[in-house]
């Protein structure tokens, strides 16, 4: 009978998912369509890519919380049942689903890693995740790919939870790091064209780095050739005027 309730939160959670910020930021914000600007991709990544830092982080809070909150509650509601982390995956990767591809948006929705993270920071290894994320962050500042810094902090948190549930083994684990191991190859996937444009050298930065340092006022430090003046060019007239004209 239990199994039923976990039928519920599959579908409540999916459609907590199919709310999307990044459109939600855009258009209480900017009055715009996400969708028409940058990429196109309705996703934290492309707003921090046209709107900024700002939005970005409001964007990514806003993900984080959406996934990360269902999938605490339906944790703890379990917990009696020993489940606690079966119900956690299974409600956080279910909002991911809807974040991805949302019925109400026509499945056109973002990438699912601001939800993937709002899931792993309000996990158990929430420590992880905040470490990971001030590496990727760091990450993003040089490299500049920002699918790369996504990918490399899924991966981790990822690995961190398949040793994390090995070495617990709680009630079904190896259900839980299947779902883990699909949300992982999920992600992947949906990346599968920053993938190929970075192969081919097309795609495109986020520019982070100049947002950061215009954010705290740092300026491009411009080298200033220093040219040394011309010298006066002083024209002599070659015939000397008679001593009586100087007269």
């Amino acid at each position: 009978m239990i199994y039923y309730w976990f039928i519920l939160v599959v579908v409540v959670c999916y459609f907590i998912g199919n709310i999307n910020f990044a459109r939600v930021v855009a258009r209480v914000f900017k009055h715009e369509d996400i969708t028409t600007k940058g990429s196109g991709n309705p996703g934290t990544m492309n707003v921090l890519r046209v709107y900024g830092i700002g939005y970005a982080v409001l964007t990514l809070l806003l993900e984080c919380i959406k996934a990360g909150v269902p999938a605490l509650v339906c944790g703890y509601i379990f917990a009696g049942e020993g489940m606690f982390e079966l119900a956690f995956f299974v409600a956080g990767i279910s909002v991911v689903l809807g974040h991805n591809f949302p019925v109400i948006y026509k499945f056109k929705g973002g990438k699912g890693i601001a939800c993937t993270a709002g899931m792993f920071f309000f996990s158990p290894l929430w420590w992880v995740g905040l470490i990971m994320f001030v590496v990727c962050c760091v990450f993003l500042y040089f490299v500049d790919y920002a699918f790369l810094a996504s990918l490399i902090f899924v991966s981790a948190l990822s690995i961190a939870w398949i040793v994390y549930l090995s070495l617990l083994q709680p009630y079904l684990w190896w259900v839980c790091i299947i779902l883990i191991v699909f949300n992982w190859m999920l992600d992947i996937a949906m990346h599968h064209s920053n993938i190929t444009r970075l192969i081919k050298g097309t795609e495109n930065p986020t520019n982070f780095r100049q947002k950061v340092n215009k954010l705290f006022g740092k300026k491009e430090k411009i080298e200033v050739v220093d040219e040394k003046p011309e010298k006066e060019i002083v024209i002599e007239d070659d015939e000397t005027p008679p001593k009586n004209e100087q007269q």
